[in-house]
């Protein structure tokens, strides 16, 4: 029955990313909500942080689109197999697979939320000897990172540009600009050779053209998965995860 909900779900996101739903239809959206008073607003709750904060503050853990172990792990450990490597993940919130990834040894993390209440709930999912051990966690927006350029050395998103664009609601216009700033801060911070490596599902065509853009204006992206059925050496394949995974390699 919870498969069933999920699948419904991620239905749902889909038709609204593609327009075909009233932005107002959905109540449970993918992770991320970015939003600044210094940008143009969407009339839309996945940009309204207080909307983000009531979410966290009633379900305190969920794991958008797959888990870490046997699921998302083979396939992000192929692509970065030292755990020592520096890894940002946009919109923590309430993700359980990303406490997973720290327990596998993936320790250098730098973690962030647009709401407040999102960082609390990681927090508190983590706990305070996983935290000591973090890199960083604070409320930070997607479009605006507060930090260095070429500070890291992959990206794991969840469902975050998902939630970016689909913080536009009906204006494509607005949501395209969102996601394309976020884009281009991952292009800023990561190095070169550095991965981004998205998870998407609700928008997966919309952030493949935001990559594809980007890559028009400053030629930074080189993408190494591109949806299509994937296999490990060890005999994982990618058509067991509910979700398509997008990779490019920063240039």
């Amino acid at each position: 029955m919870m498969m069933l909900l999920a699948g419904l779900l991620l239905l749902l996101l889909a038709v609204q990313c593609h327009g075909w739903l009233s932005p107002n239809v959905l109540q449970h959206p993918t992770r991320l909500r970015q939003s600044s008073s210094s940008y143009e607003e969407p009339d839309n709750q996945f940009g309204n942080q207080n909307y983000w904060d009531k979410t966290y503050t009633q379900e305190k853990e969920f794991s958008w689109y797959c888990g870490w172990s046997e699921e998302l792990e083979p396939f992000f450990t192929e692509l970065v197999p030292d755990a020592s490597a520096k890894v940002l993940i946009p919109g923590i919130g309430n993700d359980g697979c990303i406490r997973d990834m720290f327990d596998a040894g993936y320790t250098h993390l730098t973690a962030f939320d647009y709401a407040p209440e999102g960082v609390e709930c990681a927090k508190r999912l983590f706990g305070s000897s996983r935290l000591n051990l973090m890199d960083d966690m604070r409320v930070a927006d997607a479009r605006s990172l507060p930090y260095d350029d070429e500070a890291y050395d992959a990206v794991l998103d969840k469902g975050t540009l998902d939630s970016i664009y689909l913080s536009g609601g009906a204006d494509k216009d607005l949501a395209s600009k969102h996601l394309g700033m976020a884009v281009k801060e991952l292009a800023r911070v990561l190095k070169r050779g550095g991965i981004a490596f998205c998870v998407t599902a609700a928008c997966v065509d919309a952030v493949q053209e935001s990559f594809d853009e980007c890559n028009e204006e400053q030629r930074c992206w080189k993408q190494i998965r591109d949806g299509s059925i994937h296999m490990t050496d060890d005999g994982y394949t990618s058509n067991n995860i509910d979700a398509t995974m997008l990779v490019w390699e920063r240039v």
